[in-house]
């Protein structure tokens, strides 16, 4: 695992943006997080370094687009239960390898 600092921001109507420190292996990024219950984790984008790309004339700098398939629960329009749908979230991801 190599140690880097990290930006990855969540498309979308609510854009959440996520910073620090974190590690990658050679294919995922761990970053430290806290839950909805203040807990601290371990968040992990499976196969996302794929995605990232070096920048040019930078150095040890890389970003790329990830995008992840979710199942989400939708109450139906006539109240009569729930249904699941995918749905595709979109990550935007730099990294730069720490000393």
């Amino acid at each position: 695992m190599k140690k880097v600092v990290f930006s990855v921001i969540k498309a979308g109507r609510n854009e959440k943006r996520m910073s620090g420190v974190g590690y990658i292996t050679e294919t995922d990024l761990l970053i430290p997080a806290i839950s909805q219950k203040g807990k601290p984790y371990i968040r992990v984008f499976e196969d996302c370094i794929k995605y990232c790309h070096k920048i040019a004339k930078e150095h040890d700098e890389y970003k790329g687009t990830f995008y992840e398939l979710r199942e989400v629960e939708f109450e139906t329009r006539n109240g009569s239960g729930y249904e699941t749908r995918e749905v595709e979230i979109t990550y935007y991801i730099w990294f730069k390898l720490a000393d």
